[in-house]
């Protein structure tokens, strides 16, 4: 009778472990097939993968727990136990499998993003001032920088890795378009600054330029006196082409052909009016010849000394009308005193001194 009762027993204790395993096995098996569904291939990285492991965790323990099972209170705990360690050590294995899609995916997308670089860097070339390229208004530098960061972010899109999910993508576009403002920024910078540093070492050639021009143009005419027109142009069209051409070897490639040709016509014309300001003053020293005013005054002197006071008093008297009149002054004086002079004689000598100064016929009573 032991005997028959031991073997029941123990029939019953193999009857519930058995119930037992295959709750274990039922749970478990719920628990697999709903997390490799969550990290299937097909699906994108989960960054919630916990959270649903936790959920699916609690629906196979809750499956567990319903199965029906005999001897409860002695494999029960046991089995579950032995439940929750498959699924702990089967979630390390769906945890590694998902960050593995991270992974992937980030590799993926910081290529794109080199790739997406390199791409902006060929289209935004030409803010590149080096050499002799021509400088950009600040609508085609907008223009290129917008052209270049579409043909960039088209690129990224086209390469973009998904699997890591929505966040990688956006993570790695936001950190493209950031690395794009940036590096815009810098190339647009150093455009206009090539173009500022152009312009003041312009401005400062120029300055140079047309002050050695003048200089060189006041320390001829001090040593030459009044110089014939045509001769002046001359010698003024010489040294603006010398000094032109030394603007050209010293001024750099920058800028372009046609930024230089025009900055070379603008000195042009800078010489030009700085030409005429020497001709207009050459043509007032001619008007004011020191030796033709000597030659008057000796004129003067000799008809006051033969007409004595009459003769100044009624110069005086011409000097006050000639000065109302303003510019024949000068001819106003001269023809009052040889008008008044006295004998006839020195008349003549007055009237042909007049013409070899003024080089014109005064009419005289």
């Amino acid at each position: 009778r032991s005997l028959f009762f031991l073997c029941f027993d123990w029939f019953l204790q193999a009857s519930a472990q058995l119930q037992h395993q295959k709750a274990l096995d039922k749970a478990f098996k719920l628990y697999k097939l709903k997390m490799k569904a969550l990290v299937s291939p097909e699906h994108e990285y989960n960054s919630r993968l916990q959270e649903s492991h936790d959920q699916c965790k609690a629906k196979a323990l809750s499956v567990f727990e319903r199965e029906p099972k005999s001897c409860r209170g002695t494999w029960e705990k046991e089995f579950r136990d032995r439940l929750e360690g498959y699924i702990r050590e089967a979630n390390a294995g769906y945890q590694a499998q998902n960050d593995q899609k991270k992974a992937t995916a980030i590799i993926a997308n910081q290529k794109a993003f080199d790739v997406a670089m390199e791409k902006f860097e060929e289209q935004i070339l030409p803010l590149h001032c080096d050499g002799d390229k021509a400088f950009l208004t600040p609508k085609a530098i907008e223009k290129i920088k917008r052209e270049a960061e579409d043909v960039a972010l088209k690129e990224f899109d086209d390469r973009k890795s998904n699997t890591g999910g929505p966040s990688v993508v956006k993570e790695y576009r936001e950190k493209l378009t950031n690395a794009i403002g940036k590096r815009s920024v810098e190339l647009t910078r150093h455009a206009l600054k090539t173009e500022d540093d152009m312009k003041e070492f312009i401005k400062s050639e120029f300055k140079r330029l047309l002050k050695e021009y003048v200089e060189d143009m006041n320390e001829y005419r001090r040593k030459n006196g009044h110089v014939e027109e045509e001769r002046l142009k001359g010698v003024l069209s010489d040294l603006k082409e010398k000094l032109l051409n030394d603007f050209k070897a010293t001024m750099p490639e920058k800028g372009g052909e046609l930024y230089r040709q025009n900055n070379v016509e603008r000195l042009r014309t800078e010489f030009d009016n700085a030409s005429k300001q020497q001709l207009e003053e050459n043509q007032l020293s001619r008007s004011f010849n020191y030796k033709e005013i000597v030659a008057l005054a000796a004129v003067g002197g000799v008809v006051i000394a033969v007409c004595g006071p009459a003769a100044v008093v009624a110069a005086g008297v011409e000097i006050g009308i000639g000065a109302v009149v303003g510019a024949g002054a000068i001819g106003s004086v001269t023809s009052g005193v040889i008008n008044w002079a006295k004998p006839r004689w020195l008349r003549s000598v007055g009237r042909s001194a007049y013409r070899k100064v003024f080089g014109k016929k005064e009419k005289m009573d």
